[in-house]
């Protein structure tokens, strides 16, 4: 999300596009000899973001006048259960804005692109591998991207130097995590946040015993004797080891917020993030990999890209669409926003100038290098409210490890 010195630049354009959102779905008509209209739809929770949005689609229309692209926008909120129930019919827009977590969820009503990809001879190799590989479904590739993000861990600089603690450092290991922990747990503040969603939890598993959460073909494998003793390791962070504070039941995002609040020194995050946390943090922050664990640091990665709904009736002139919403150029411009990390490497450097954090880019390129894409099922905003919903009371002593995922396996349907 563009952070707040982005509003005031973008209010004409927004006075301008306002009450312009388009419904038509698919490909729209229009007098003989003008482009046709691509529908693209897209997640936007605030007006900041479709004004961004739709800044990206006036580009590329400029750039490239036979695209004509209208964009249509939906909270996050509801965004995967409305877009997943037009792409099972046939009103789908034909381009259709896609998360590596629910791409599983998706494949059905989205229209593989290798043959379009070999078609116009395109070049993928600039694209980073994981994320490419977290928009594919059995071999077969349904997006392209536009971010990715390695799931890291950011740091506040002042807690550290108020606790004499050394900054972390790519390669830090996991007892030089809990140890940094305890010593930042002190005066009401707590060492790190630990959250029982999808992507905070399963790195911090996976670098501690290497368990992964499905089979990587769509079975959940919750109930495995790593991922017990990984997810117990991470819940006893909270109600045993006590350097991290106690789970809300009614508030998901609880952990950036502390984090931003200065009330815990670590927490879980994600590139896609770090300029907001840089403007509205009242203290200089620092990120760092994921700590190493037996086979040293290890973690997930998700992102999200741009795919053709098989209803779309010009599939070539959206392909056309999607290679321009991700070219290089476009990349660089949402970085610059301080919108995306970019899927293309080449466009990576934008970012880490528009960010300005000194240690981003050892940080990030270090989790890059080691990042596998996390994979998941076709209910997985279903699994994912799950881990939360039960991971409340295991967190907080309640329940055990085993029995909290037990009891999300079973409710999943998998149990």
């Amino acid at each position: 999300m563009a952070g707040p010195h982005k509003a005031v630049r973008a209010a004409a354009v927004a006075l301008t596009l306002a009450g312009t959102v388009v419904t038509a779905c698919g490909v729209g008509g229009g007098d003989a000899g003008r482009p046709k209209t691509l529908t693209w739809s897209m997640w936007a929770s605030v007006g900041e973001e479709r004004v961004l949005w739709r800044q990206l689609a006036e580009r590329v229309s400029t750039d490239d006048p036979q695209l004509n692209i209208k964009l249509e926008t939906l909270p996050w909120a509801d965004y995967f259960t409305k877009i997943g129930a037009r792409l099972g019919g046939h009103s789908a827009p034909c381009v259709v804005a896609v998360q590596s977590l629910r791409t599983a969820g998706f494949a059905k009503g989205m229209l593989p692109l290798d043959d379009l990809i070999a078609k116009n001879k395109f070049d993928v190799s600039d694209f980073d591998k994981s994320i490419m590989d977290g928009l594919s479904i059995g071999g077969k590739q349904y997006a392209l991207p536009y971010d990715l993000g390695p799931t890291i861990l950011t740091y506040n600089k002042n807690l550290f130097r108020q606790a004499g603690v050394p900054e972390p450092r790519p390669g830090w290991t996991l007892s030089e995590f809990e140890s940094a922990a305890r010593k930042l747990t002190a005066d009401g503040k707590h060492g790190f946040a630990a959250s029982p969603l999808d992507v905070w939890m399963f790195p911090m598993v996976l670098t501690k015993t290497g368990a992964q959460p499905t089979d990587g073909k769509g079975n959940l494998r919750l109930t495995t004797p790593a991922m017990t003793k990984g997810v117990q390791w991470y819940a006893d962070l909270v109600s045993k080891q006590k350097v991290a504070p106690r789970v809300p039941a009614t508030d998901p995002t609880f952990a950036e917020e502390a984090f931003l609040d200065g009330k815990v020194a670590m927490a879980a995050n994600g590139p896609w993030a770090l300029s907001a946390l840089k403007e509205q943090a009242a203290f200089p922050v620092g990120l760092t990999t994921i700590p190493a664990g037996p086979h040293g640091s290890r973690t997930f990665s998700s992102g999200s890209g741009f795919g053709i709904s098989k209803s779309c009736k010009q599939p070539d002139l959206a392909f056309k669409a999607i290679t321009q919403m991700t070219s290089q150029k476009q990349l660089e411009w949402l970085a610059e926003q301080g919108r995306a990390y970019p899927a293309r490497e080449s466009a990576q450097h934008a970012w880490y100038e528009n960010a300005g954090i000194a240690d981003a880019r050892p940080a990030l390129e270090a989790a890059n290098a080691t990042a596998s894409p996390l994979r998941t099922t076709k209910n997985w905003d279903q699994v994912d409210q799950l881990l939360f919903k039960y991971g409340v009371g295991a967190f907080n002593g309640k329940t055990s490890a085993e029995q909290y995922l037990k009891q999300v396996q079973s409710e999943a349907g998998q149990g």
